[in-house]
């Protein structure tokens, strides 16, 4: 998911076909380039159903994998 800061909008908007996706591979900045992009933490906060597998960090943003642990694999 790159979105440019609007990940929030893409999660909200999209609860039915996330309920369904296994895994979420989304970069992140934990300091705000665009206005209102979330952080990672914000990220998860939005996403309960999601937990952080591995993070690819690069400076002060990377990337970030989930998984979604209500479907199994």
């Amino acid at each position: 998911m790159d979105v440019q800061g609007a990940e929030s909008d893409v999660i909200a908007g999209g609860t039915h076909t996330l309920s369904n996706t296994r895994f979420i591979y989304t970069e992140y900045s934990d300091h705000e380039l665009y206005e209102g992009q979330l952080s990672l933490q914000g990220i998860l906060d939005l996403l309960p159903d999601f937990e952080l597998i591995a993070r690819y960090p690069r400076a002060a943003e990377g990337d970030a994998l989930l998984r979604n642990t209500r479907l199994q694999d």
